[in-house]
């Protein structure tokens, strides 16, 4: 078992490798592709199978350029295998094949696969990385096939949501930013806005160069070449179209040396030298016409015929212009363009159908949840009415028979009954104390009462409270300039009350200080008060707010174990924290931060 999946996990990242590789044009991946394909035979798994396919299909669309190839290779995935068997795939065999039709220059093929594969990633609730990226790839590739139609205002909103994403994904797709940062000078191109197109090329290009990927960079130069060509800067613009061809020519990538052997020419062209800018035309031409790249295609026979008119050449200009015509007849004939419209709206509509009924699901939860919170406090309220009334009366009668009891025997008791007597009275007025503390527990959070809270005249209030606590321990509790806090002041006396308490109790100092300051910082609000007692134990310092958790050390002194459970739900509520820290000096601090929004300007 072990085994199998140590090669299942060699398989994938075998098959990631090939997927980077591929993605950067890269002609060595053939011998993954290849080592991926023997593995998948040998394990005969339909997964597998689907994965290598995929691979071969993926280097077919972008390093051999065989379109054809790639498209059966998907198909044969699609035919042969369960849908449910490739699902963390699918969308990948999606992508291939709207690759493969894009560059096919079958833009309405290109767009249903790729809305095919869009719909399958929406439909998850939560995406990984690598996911995410394939879902702004999706809509990168949907923005090139729309700019190529009417529907360029589409184009340019699946453009804004790839960037977004891939921004979003930092440096692990900077590669692909790289390239949506091309497609946005394309759409300023086409505005004929050229210098604003330069600048986002040039900051693709920077981009390029942080990252060494000599294919980006060759293309970006490409992009840019052409974008001098519209600001008639020929020189420019031939240098980075020549430094990108070398490039291309040297990885034998047919369909980047093609495009860029068509803008040569026009550089060429127009630098007065017609013959070699013809040639370099005439050559475009041929290599479209093996990769069947008819898309492309249209612009070089629109190129031909402008430039042999321009040159005297008639019957040349007059045979190009017919083939240009055809191929637009082919790209923007109303049908196509109407059956784009209505795939883009299907979408959109099944989109808006879907979020509104996650919508109505959410709506539901949050309504079950409300009820579920009012019965909650229901039941809160009648737990404090029981807690108050019914709990508590009992324990009344026993201490008040208790009493009677001892005064019934006129002084005849022994010691040992005497001493058996305050135990039950002892008990009843700890179970009294501690219904008590759980009451106050549960009512944190119920309805706090926000008003102006000086502190320092809490600290008052609690100094008047704790006098016996204090005057008997020889106590002395030091603050000043506290600030005023906008909450429940029972709430916050409460808890303040509860830790200097504890200071002063859990501490076999002879002179117990306790020191409250505050610190303001550019967010919150921190409460210090510290101690010189007992002291709590750095293992302890988080059991302590558990309820009814009392220290070892602790057992001598009287208390409910509820206490500091109450003073981190009452922090809570105020959106703050609470943690204990050792005092240097003997003792412990608590320190309380709060939004520095409840502090009263």
């Amino acid at each position: 078992m072990v085994e199998a999946v140590a090669i299942n996990m060699d398989f994938d990242s075998m098959v990631s490798e090939a997927e980077q590789m591929i993605d950067r044009r890269n002609p060595e991946s053939i011998h993954l592709a290849e080592r991926i394909r023997e593995q998948a035979i040998e394990s005969e798994k339909p997964r597998h199978y689907a994965q290598a396919n995929y691979i071969l299909a993926f280097y077919n669309c972008l390093v051999a350029n065989n379109y054809d190839s790639a498209i059966q290779l998907c198909e044969d995935v699609l035919i042969k295998v369960k849908v449910e068997e490739i699902n963390e795939i699918a969308y990948k065999i999606y992508m291939t094949l709207g690759n493969a039709y894009q560059l096919k220059g079958e833009v309405f093929s290109a767009q249903i696969w790729y809305l095919k594969g869009l719909k399958q990633l929406e439909a998850k609730t939560t995406l990984e990385a690598k996911e995410k990226g394939f879902l702004a790839s999706f809509y990168y590739n949907l923005s090139l096939v729309l700019s190529d139609t009417e529907l360029k205002i589409s184009a340019e909103e699946y453009l804004e949501k790839a960037v977004s994403i891939y921004e979003s994904l930092g440096a692990a797709f900077s590669f692909k930013l790289s390239k949506s940062y091309g497609a946005y000078a394309s759409v300023f191109e086409r505005r004929k806005e050229y210098h604003t197109a330069i600048d986002l090329m040039r900051k693709a290009l920077k981009l390029d160069l942080q990252l060494n990927e000599p294919y980006s960079i060759a293309l970006s130069k490409a992009n840019l070449g052409i974008l001098h060509i519209r600001i008639k800067d020929a020189d420019r613009a031939f240098n980075y179209l020549n430094e990108a061809h070398d490039y291309f020519e040297s990885k034998k990538l047919t369909i980047e040396s093609a495009m860029v052997k068509m803008f040569l020419g026009e550089v060429l062209i127009k630098q007065e030298r017609y013959d070699s800018g013809m040639l370099y035309l005439y050559e475009a031409e041929q290599m479209l016409k093996r990769l069947d790249n008819r898309r492309e295609l249209s612009g070089v026979y629109e190129m031909i015929s402008r430039f042999s008119e321009e040159h005297g050449d008639f019957k040349a200009a007059l045979y190009y212009n017919r083939k240009y015509t055809e191929s637009l007849n082919q790209f923007f004939d109303i049908e196509k363009t109407n059956a784009l419209t209505r795939a883009k709206k299907e979408f959109e509509t099944e989109q808006k159908e879907k979020e509104a009924n996650i919508l109505r699901q959410k709506n539901e939860e949050v309504s079950h949840y409300v009820l579920k919170l009012e019965r909650s406090n229901n039941e809160l309220q009648q737990f404090a009415h029981v807690a108050s009334h019914d709990l508590r009366e009992p324990l009344r009668m026993i201490t008040a028979y208790i009493s009677l009891l001892k005064k019934s025997f006129n002084n005849q008791l022994t010691d040992r009954q005497t001493e058996f007597i305050g135990f039950i009275s002892d008990s009843s007025k700890r179970m009294d104390y501690l219904i008590t503390d759980l009451l106050r527990l549960a009512k944190v959070d119920a309805n706090p009462k926000k008003e102006a809270v000086k502190l320092s005249a809490v600290i008052d209030e609690i100094k008047q409270n704790l006098e016996v606590l204090v005057t008997e321990k020889n106590a002395k509790i030091f603050y000043a300039g506290l600030p005023e806090l906008s909450a429940d002041k029972t709430m916050i006396q409460q808890l303040l009350q509860n830790i200097i308490s504890n200071g002063i109790k859990y501490n076999e100092n002879p002179n117990p200080a306790i020191r409250i300051v505050y610190s303001m910082f550019e967010n919150e609000l921190e409460i210090a008060i510290s101690d010189n007692g007992i002291g709590i134990p750095a293992n302890q310092r988080e059991k302590v707010f558990e309820i009814f958790n009392r220290l070892q050390t602790a057992k001598e002194y009287s208390g409910s174990g509820i206490g500091l459970a109450l003073c981190k739900k009452i922090v809570e509520s105020m959106e703050g924290k609470i943690i204990i820290e050792g005092n240097p000096t003997g003792g412990t601090i608590f320190r309380m931060t709060f939004p520095v929004a409840l502090v009263k300007k």
